[in-house]
């Protein structure tokens, strides 16, 4: 039998986006910059040279609002040519439209709502790729609380970011449950004083939140 909220000791469940709500992004990521034509041995280079918790990365700038899409893909495109396309919304490689919505995933946080929890959404996101996100998932339905990295000027995994969603829904931190594809996000959630399970499949990690729902 479904748990509901009353029954739980959890009361709000929290969704990243890429990867939870939608296919895994990271095979698509590597065969957009294949397609790209981007050098795979430089791209390498650039991966151990930027760490995605970096917070003073031009990424995280640009994830974070205070870095322009524009001047993020002028940085990207000299640091390395045809990497910056699968950021570019005018690009037949960008990302976004990539990252297919899982149906099963909208119609369980569907259903948890009826059950009572409260339900938040926590993107790392860029404001330009936006409207995609938006475009796909029926928000105002689906969240009490919708938190996009680019519009508050805080990324997970910084702890703030944690905070501030935990203080939109008004719940305590230890009542909330946090789903993300990044290990670094899980972990950062965790030390914050939520409870936290890490992404690798999107479908069965909903077998892991109803386990979880029962248990914590």
């Amino acid at each position: 039998m479904a748990v509901t909220a009353s029954q739980s000791q959890i009361d709000a469940i929290v969704f990243d986006w890429g990867g939870v709500i939608t296919v895994p992004p990271g095979p698509i990521v590597n065969r957009l910059y294949r397609e790209a034509g981007v050098d795979q041995g430089k791209l390498k280079d650039r991966q151990d040279r930027y760490r995605d918790d970096d917070p003073d990365s031009q990424f995280a700038k640009l994830e974070r609002g205070e870095l322009t899409l524009e001047d993020y893909l002028h940085w990207s495109r000299n640091d390395l040519p045809g990497a910056e396309l699968i950021w570019d919304p005018s690009s037949p490689h960008f990302l976004f439209p990539q990252l297919k919505v899982i149906s099963e995933v909208v119609d369980r946080i569907s259903e948890l709502r009826t059950r009572g929890f409260l339900i938040g959404l926590l993107s790392n996101n860029i404001a330009e790729a936006w409207p995609v996100v938006a475009g796909g998932l029926a928000l105002d339905e689906l969240f009490d609380v919708v938190v996009n990295s680019a519009f508050v000027g805080m990324r997970k995994p910084e702890h703030r970011i944690y905070f501030h969603i935990v203080d939109q829904l008004g719940v305590p931190v230890e009542r909330v449950l946090f789903l993300d594809d990044n290990r670094t996000n899980v972990e950062a959630a965790i030390a914050c004083g939520m409870h936290a399970i890490e992404v690798e499949q999107p479908i069965p990690a909903l077998g892991t939140l109803e386990r979880r729902l029962k248990s914590c």
